[in-house]
């Protein structure tokens, strides 16, 4: 869920054995975070998703508009959006820290 303009809550649980996100085994395991993007207008825009202080540069998302994310710390992390449409771009961050994550137990 997003909270207000700029922060993401929600409870990620940790998951392990999740090979739809990598075929590296060190990434099918940790807590995962799935987000829908809409942008308007949604047609004829690129829209690529960042985690800030993750492991991997920004992704291309597809038409679904749908993206998994690995999220090892909320505290250090957050999320950014950038949609372009020709020669112009709007960034949005999101904070995570009003995530709870379950722990490897």
């Amino acid at each position: 869920m997003i909270v207000g303009s700029d922060s993401i809550s929600g409870n990620l649980k940790y998951v392990t054995g999740y090979t739809g996100f990598s075929s590296k085994v060190s990434e099918q395991s940790g807590n995962y975070l799935a987000l829908k993007i809409a942008t308007v207008p949604s047609e004829n825009v690129t829209t690529t998703v960042e985690v800030v202080g993750g492991t991997k540069g920004p992704v291309k998302l597809d038409s679904d508009m749908n993206i998994v994310l690995r999220i090892a710390n909320k505290d250090t992390q957050s999320i950014k959006v950038v949609s372009t449409m020709g020669d112009k771009s709007v960034e949005k961050l999101y904070r995570l820290t009003d995530l709870t994550m379950e722990s490897a137990g």
